[in-house]
């Protein structure tokens, strides 16, 4: 995965207010979906939710993130061919030209390309892009429901083999 150097990050709470937040991950020129998707939780809840799962569930984002960031890692390395990264979960890289911007500022530009992973059994399934990754790992993010990128933390950490 590639970025640009992450220097000056603003950290989430450091934002001033909800509106402010809302703003930023709302629909833009970058994202016309933006990062919210149709979920009517303020963006702090959303992520104070996740991470309440998560710690349901006994699973550090950071192992989560690491665990995805391999997977990603090697999907992306296979050149669309399909890579089995954990048992039963099987992803494809699609790598896409450009990059898009972090929606918080002086964090840098991620590769658009983006990573499917799919549970054979079920055919349950999540799209991973490196600026959701990043934001996940950043931020706590795993963005709104509904959003084109939501990853639901339990769903991934299940996939990954984090939990059974």
């Amino acid at each position: 995965m590639t970025n640009s150097p992450e220097s000056n990050k603003q950290p989430v709470q450091a934002v001033a207010d909800e509106r402010d937040l809302r703003k930023i991950l709302g629909p833009s020129r970058f994202s016309a979906a933006g990062f919210l998707g149709a979920d009517p939780r303020r963006p702090e809840d959303i992520m104070s939710d996740d991470a309440a799962m998560l710690a349901g569930l006994g699973v550090d984002k950071e192992r989560l993130v690491d665990t995805l960031r391999k997977a990603y890692d090697a999907a992306e390395q296979a050149l669309g061919a399909p890579v089995t990264v954990s048992a039963g979960c099987v992803a494809v890289h699609c790598g896409a030209r450009g990059k898009i911007p972090s929606p918080f500022a002086n964090e840098g530009t991620f590769a658009k390309g983006e990573t499917v992973f799919t549970l054979a059994a079920s055919g349950a399934s999540f799209s991973l892009t490196p600026l959701s990754l990043h934001l996940i790992d950043k931020h706590g993010f795993f963005q709104g429901k509904g959003s084109p990128y939501r990853v639901e933390p339990d769903v991934a950490a299940r996939m990954m083999g984090l939990i059974k």
